[in-house]
């Protein structure tokens, strides 16, 4: 896959994660207004990712505007989605959050393998290619020298936090007061101890993603199925 290809992938995955977090906290807000109940805290985290994913969307815009067919594709895609999820939601959020647990996990995946290509050079043109103006702003990152690469790491980090929230998300019950709550994010292959006591605030890790990941020492578990 050259840059070309990436973008492509990137900006047509963003299209569809931008969607859960919104479509959850739409439903989230209208039961609290049916039962007349406080929401615990889930609809400003679910907002907030889904806030996250577009912004994530529009650093690759500025590299690449994607033709008719692609917006069509994107457009039928949405529809597809949106309406499965939506029914999901209702039937079971606890198998939607796990779902989309996973879908984070394969877009960890795949900013992993974009940025393995770009360190093994089959990525030449972003090697030089400086980080997207709305990228550098979002993420405070050096305008001066944030670079492709950069940008990378910083939405990977905000990915890995997604997933590790949305599989919490789906472990707890939906009453659950989660304004406090504590977890930790994790690299691929490695999964949370649930008996650490050592957590990241919910609420940083949603607030500033990046830094979060980067600021606190995650201990690495393998996974054992």
């Amino acid at each position: 896959m050259n840059e070309r290809d990436w973008l492509f992938r990137c900006i047509v995955l963003e299209t569809v994660a931008g969607v859960p977090g919104m479509v959850a906290g739409m439903h989230r807000h209208l039961k609290s207004l049916r039962t007349l109940e406080h929401d615990h805290g889930w609809i400003h985290h679910l907002l907030q990712e889904a806030e996250n994913e577009r912004m994530h969307l529009f650093f690759f815009m500025q590299m690449r505007n994607p033709g008719i067919t692609t917006r069509v594709v994107i457009g039928l895609g949405q529809a597809v989605f949106l309406t499965g999820f939506n029914i999901a939601y209702v039937i079971s959020p606890k198998f939607c959050h796990r779902f989309v647990g996973y879908l984070e996990e394969e877009a960890v995946h795949t900013y992993t393998k974009c940025i393995e290509a770009l360190d093994a050079g089959r990525l030449p043109l972003w090697q030089h290619t400086k980080a997207p103006s709305e990228g550098v702003d979002y993420y405070g990152l050096d305008p001066e020298k944030a670079m492709m690469r950069d940008l990378l790491l910083s939405v990977r980090a905000d990915e890995a936090v997604h997933r590790s929230i949305n599989h919490h998300f789906s472990d707890i019950p939906q009453f659950y007061e989660v304004a406090s709550d504590k977890i930790q994010v994790v690299e691929p292959g490695y999964r949370i101890d649930q008996d650490d006591s050592e957590r990241v605030p919910l609420n940083m890790l949603l607030d500033d993603g990046m830094a979060a990941a980067e600021k606190h020492e995650v201990e690495k578990k393998p996974v054992t199925v």
